[in-house]
């Protein structure tokens, strides 16, 4: 009987999300809704139970029960962490094992106690230091939330004073509709039997694309892929013309789900490049690699690291597309011709680079258009090292003659002399889709940002940072994402070194992770629309590296849980780049910060010219601003503080040790800004008609007008 108490309390205590009361005391942009309701009548019910306790037992006998339950499932995650079953039926009983036991002292000790059960659901519930299968008790993620109606008022805007244009975003041309079919059924691939697929698909897929292309069709049903926990496998599209694609009913629901079995990390080089489930490019661009240009005058000696467990550190070398031909006449911005040396050896798509030619870096510094602080260490390298800072990818509309060619997209900036811009080819993949699937994984969800040193290995973390990953667009261009749900993955989907990709009809659900959609290294003109988020990650939705002329747009974050999301930007993704710049955000709900995120020494995030248009906010602080770096945050928290003592732990001698702790504090003090003073770490910001709690700023670095009102046209772009 204690036991089936003990269960209840413990069952009641998982659903209290102690964030969720935030609410109650705080002015938060948030609307209440069942899941919090849930939430506090919970906590109300345990608190009767906590009562109870006191009232029926000795004080110290209760107290007494907190501490141990405590210490008790503390002790019982850390092993359950490094067990690390993929098992749901091992984890649920490893948990009813732990309540046994407790439930067994109490009824040995003849002590009723409600009090030590709520603890314990409490802290699973609860924990920053992350849990397997965290969801999975949680009734409150059963239940759906919809875009809460936004009245506000109607300003007209005109596109004038936008200063780009984002017509050329997206899949441009239609997919060819006479592929051949090719039925899986027909090769071999089964559903619903616990058969690896992985090496027949593929072999399929090389066979399709040998024959000029086709469509990979999955009848209805459910297909295992890399089962074999010794090795790395996962789907590979190589070829041009390939679609892959499920079955879907009537209403366009997708019948097909392809389960991914096991992690894909590889983290001896650049983890966060890990393969993907599904990754295209990877004959022309093994995963693991950054591509794109280096320093013309590369130190070899200088590494980068962050402070992230997960962080084996990059030595620089990143893959190098083929020279072919060099600038020779300036070009503004906004035109589409360029006059070259020879058009003779031009590809379909090619990368264009400028360089910093002078010490003091003047490239990089009008790319960013902020003072570049000290700390900021990849900027300063920029011109010392000439770095080829503004690095394009693009597609050439025609050649005209011998010496000029035209561009499918307008300059983005001027293209001068004084930077001796050269032409590079580029070899990527046309005609791609992936649509009319459900995508999943065997995944537990163990995930805390960047893991924690001494709590979880160095594979452990590098596992739930960049293990378990969905979809990578990669090397790609003209190609298509249509109609799938993603359920499950740390990482769902990068963009990596493509354009003009359409990403449409998407739904991530699952476990939180890591990141959610990433515009990675030299992703230029690609669409993300009708996007819904029903889980958190850390870094929600952004971009690092080169990646130019991206639009998201109608995404929805729609979490049942009150877990705040921001906008992130990660800055340089390899010492030779630069930050996102010309991004645009149009018709966001949900978000909140724009956040400055990332490795102290690839700050700043971002680059000029990015655009947030008809965006609502949730989740802010009356009187917030909507900036935030956390490099640069206000003060320094406890849990910074704790990692700091950590780190100066290393040092056997206690003299080294406060010394140690004491510098990195002093350090991360000196960088703390006011809030309303982290605009000053951004520049030429847009925001029109952001609807938010946030107070309004308008100044050199940000053009944000008519708050919480709606910008007509309504779209930047047609949907």
């Amino acid at each position: 009987m204690i036991f089936l108490f003990g269960l209840l309390s413990f069952l009641l205590s998982v659903q209290i999300s102690l964030r969720s009361f935030e609410l109650l005391f705080e002015r938060i942009n948030y609307k209440v809704g069942i899941p919090q309701i849930l939430s506090y009548l919970c906590a109300g019910i345990c608190f009767c139970f906590i009562i109870f306790d006191f009232v029926n037992e000795k004080f110290w006998t209760v107290l007494l029960g907190c501490i141990l339950s405590f210490l008790y499932v503390l002790t019982g995650e850390f092993i359950l962490a490094k067990i690390n079953t993929y098992s749901k039926l091992i984890t649920i009983g490893y948990r009813l094992l732990l309540l046994g036991l407790v439930g067994l002292v109490l009824f040995y000790e003849d002590v009723t106690l409600f009090t030590p059960f709520i603890i314990m659901g409490l802290w699973i519930s609860n924990t920053p230091l992350g849990t397997l299968h965290p969801k999975d008790m949680k009734f409150m993620n059963s239940l759906a939330r919809v875009t809460p109606v936004i009245k506000s008022e109607e300003v007209v805007v005109s596109k004038n004073e936008i200063p780009f244009n984002f017509s050329n975003v997206g899949c441009k041309r239609e997919i060819k509709g006479n592929l051949r079919l090719f039925n899986v059924l027909d090769y071999g691939i089964k559903p619903n039997c616990h058969i690896d697929q992985t090496d027949s698909v593929n072999q399929l897929i090389d066979t399709v694309g040998k024959q000029g292309g086709g469509v990979v069709f999955f009848p209805k049903g459910k297909y295992f892929f890399n089962c074999d926990k010794s090795s790395i496998n996962f789907i590979k599209i190589n070829h041009n013309n390939i679609v892959i694609e499920g079955e879907v009913s009537n209403n366009r629901k997708c019948l097909t789900e392809l389960v991914n079995c096991n992690k894909t990390v590889s983290g001896v080089k650049n983890p966060w490049l890990s393969p993907f489930f599904i990754t295209t490019g990877e004959s022309i661009q093994q995963s693991n690699w950054f591509w794109g240009l280096q320093f013309r005058k590369w130190d070899k000696s200088q590494t980068t690291k962050s402070d992230s467990v997960s962080d084996p550190g990059s030595d620089g070398s990143i893959l190098e597309p083929e020279y072919v031909t060099s600038v020779t006449v300036s070009a503004k911005k906004g035109e589409t011709i360029l006059v070259v040396e020879d058009t003779g050896k031009l590809s379909k798509y090619i990368l264009i680079g400028l360089y910093n030619t002078d010490e003091r870096g003047s490239l990089i510094r009008d790319i960013l258009g902020v003072d570049i602080r000290p700390e900021w260490k990849t900027p300063l390298r920029a011109g010392t090292e000439q770095a080829p800072s503004f690095q394009w990818l693009v597609e050439i509309d025609q050649v005209i003659d011998k010496h000029r060619f035209s561009i499918t997209q307008p300059l983005w900036r001027d293209c001068l002399m004084e930077f001796e811009p050269k032409i590079y080819n580029v070899e990527l993949l046309e005609n791609i889709v992936i649509r009319n699937l459900v995508i999943t994984s065997r995944w537990n969800g163990l995930f805390r940002h960047h893991g924690l040193k001494g709590y979880y290995s160095i594979g452990q973390t590098q596992e739930m940072d960049y293990g378990w990953n969905a979809i990578n667009m990669k090397r790609v261009a003209h190609s298509i994402v249509d109609n799938v749900y993603i359920n499950n993955f740390t990482n769902p989907m990068y963009l990596l070194d493509c354009r003009n990709v359409t990403v449409s009809n998407v739904i991530i659900d699952g476990y939180d992770g890591h990141q959610g959609i990433k515009i990675y290294g030299h992703s230029c003109d690609n669409l993300l629309k009708n996007i819904t988020f029903r889980n958190h990650f850390a870094d929600m939705m952004g971009g690092e590296g080169n990646a130019y002329g991206n639009v998201f747009s109608n995404v929805r974050y729609l979490n049942p849980e009150y877990k705040p999301c921001d906008y992130d930007f990660h800055g340089f993704s390899e010492g030779p780049m630069s930050p996102p710049a010309y991004n645009l955000f149009d018709n966001i709900y949900g978000f909140r910060y724009i956040k400055m995120a990332g490795a102290l020494y690839n700050q700043p995030a971002c680059a000029q010219w990015n655009i947030w248009w008809n965006c609502v906010s949730e989740g802010e602080k009356k009187g917030d601003y909507i900036f935030y770096a956390y490099h640069y945050r206000s003060k320094i928290g406890l849990m910074k503080k704790f990692l700091f003592i950590a780190k100066a732990a290393k040092r056997k001698k206690p003299s080294q040790i406060i010394k140690i702790y004491k510098e990195q504090l002093s350090k991360a003090n000196s960088r703390c800004m006011p809030k309303e003073q982290l605009c000053s770490l951004f520049k030429n910001i847009i925001i029109y008609g952001n609807k938010s709690l946030f107070v309004s700023q308008n100044n050199d670095n940000v053009k944000m007008i008519d708050s919480n009102k709606d910008c007509l046209p309504t779209s930047l772009i047609d949907n």
